[in-house]
């Protein structure tokens, strides 16, 4: 009888202690909400912040998504096609110094903006509009509204260097091959010291220096890497620092990058490893992704997503994730440092009736490292392991008769059989 109980308790516990990466759900954390494109957090807070395509950002914080935007720049944003509100991102120090960054389309000149606002001191939930100050503009094409890309970031370990992803700024083929040309910021990753106020008598403009480690010579200063068509959703590995870059294809192939210095991408000449201009001159110095996938004959627009380094779901440490938006698929895979391992679809985990419906248009991470998928329809949803309430039971069963068991001899031995 003891061996029968022993084996019950055993088979319980090992089934939640030592299985696999367990089933996943999306739980809905915020919905109702205006086209939402991206969520993030600032280090060591609670609170999720929502950025929305209309130019608000709203605070999710105890469950609730707060009345009154935190920022709302509807105003200054211009949203039509793929212009709005696209990138948010905390100062490492935001804790002290209160500041932020977003990037956006200008309403009036259609030109990006990177811009940096300040929390109130008095009011931690709201940001001071009268504290916006310009730290950079990058010039689009008249008449295009898509590939404006909009991710803006800190890497780990380098918290004055601010990351800014733009796209070629739209049109077939990139038609002025703008992400090739090195005198043109369309179609980088940049990178600006944002360290400190470069025109501290000047409220309206911040400004910036250039980091060590750009690109040098007869080329823009700000450019960190080029070649990209329009890197939409990025990220940095929390842990490792491993910079992942999402790359929307054209009409064959979505591609994942590993940001690097100096490294060149490809676009227009290549679409991923494929050759998209062959009359182009050839690119000596092409850096080919880690991973790609074509289109089979349907449209698809990636969307990049972010490593899961959090503590509640058990074997997913180290899990990348990214999704499709036209098709509404959500993948997922381990990055070796030369290749991928463990290529996974989580669609029919991710996406449900009761969850998030689709049309993700971003991840994004907490404070604690937990996963949020985003849906351009209004819902935000966290990733989580779906409850094991058969395996629970057995084990709180297993151990309900121990204890009996023990008793009834004589004793509560329960720690020495569980030893």
């Amino acid at each position: 009888m003891m061996k029968i109980i022993f084996a019950l308790f055993v088979t319980g516990f090992a089934s939640i202690g030592f299985a696999a990466v367990p089933p996943l759900q999306t739980q809905i954390v915020a919905s109702g909400l205006d086209r939402p494109l991206f969520v993030t957090a600032p280090s060591g807070d609670s609170r999720l912040f929502i950025v929305e395509q209309g130019g608000a950002i709203k605070i999710l914080q105890n469950g609730a998504v707060q009345p009154t935007p935190f920022l709302d720049l509807s105003n200054s944003v211009n949203t039509e096609g793929e212009r709005g509100l696209l990138g948010l991102a905390f100062d490492p120090n935001f804790a002290t110094n209160r500041r932020l960054y977003v990037d956006y389309i200008d309403k009036t000149t259609l030109n990006t903006v990177v811009a940096t606002y300040q929390a109130n001191a008095a009011q931690p939930n709201l940001a001071d509009p009268a504290s916006g100050q310009t730290v950079l503009t990058v010039a689009q094409p008249a008449g295009l509204n898509n590939h404006k890309a909009g991710w803006i970031g800190f890497r780990p370990g380098e918290p004055t260097d601010l990351y800014i992803a733009t796209g070629d700024g739209g049109g077939s083929n990139d038609p002025q091959n703008r992400a090739q040309n090195l005198h043109d910021n369309l179609g980088k990753m940049l990178r600006v010291d944002v360290s400190a106020d470069r025109f501290p008598g000047d409220t309206a403009q911040y400004g910036y220096a250039i980091p060590a480690g750009n690109m040098t010579g007869d080329v823009n200063p700000e450019i960190f890497a080029y070649g990209l068509r329009n890197p939409y959703r990025d990220s940095f590995d929390r842990e490792t620092g491993t910079f992942y870059i999402a790359d929307v294809g054209q009409n064959d192939r979505e591609e994942i990058n590993i940001g690097a210095a100096g490294a060149n991408y490809g676009w227009r000449t290549f679409e991923g490893t494929r050759l998209n201009v062959p009359t182009d001159p050839p690119i000596p110095n092409h850096t080919l992704p880690i991973f790609e996938y074509d289109h089979n004959g349907a449209g698809a627009s990636i969307t990049g997503g972010y490593v899961y380094h959090g503590s509640a779901i058990e074997g997913l440490d180290g899990t990348y994730f990214f999704a499709d938006f036209i098709t509404n698929k959500v993948m997922s895979f381990h990055y070796t440092g030369s290749g991928i391992t463990e290529l996974t679809d989580r669609t029919a985990e991710l996406l449900s009736a009761t969850g998030i419906s689709g049309s993700i248009s971003s991840f994004g991470e907490d404070s604690s490292g937990n996963l949020y998928v985003v849906s351009l329809n209004g819902q935000v949803g966290m990733i989580t392991a779906v409850p094991e309430p058969e395996a629970w039971a057995m084990m709180l069963a297993g151990m309900a008769l121990l204890t009996l068991w023990a008793r009834r001899r004589g004793g509560v031995v329960l720690s020495t059989v569980v030893r």
